[in-house]
């Protein structure tokens, strides 16, 4: 018993498809005449071209918008308490005004 051999299936590039569509449309022959004596199947001439008058949607263009970033405060990374009085102390704290407060506390306390 012989076993059938399955042929590869010709994948065709576009212009090729362009040039096998535009050759049955000057042929004269009917669509399922040409794909016999051609080697394609119906449906692939068929899938062609319809694939060729479907409108081509346009892909939706991409676009940015700015991003702003909610900046938190960083928490206290310290606190001094002498007496009745607490001073916050954050990264951001400028020392030299530090200093001088430090200096009045000392003498005040």
């Amino acid at each position: 018993m012989e076993k059938a051999t399955r042929q590869k299936r010709k994948s065709y590039s576009a212009a090729e498809k362009a040039l096998l569509v535009e050759t049955y449309r000057t042929s004269g022959l009917s669509c399922k005449q040409w794909c016999t004596e051609n080697r394609i199947g119906l449906s692939t001439l068929q899938r062609w071209i319809q694939k060729e008058w479907k409108p081509k949607t346009p892909q939706p263009q991409q676009t940015w918008i700015p991003v702003v970033t909610a900046t938190q405060e960083k928490a206290e990374i310290l606190s001094i308490q002498a007496g009745p009085f607490t001073i916050p102390i954050a990264a951001n704290t400028d020392m030299k005004l530090l200093v001088s407060v430090l200096t009045v506390m000392r003498e005040l306390c």
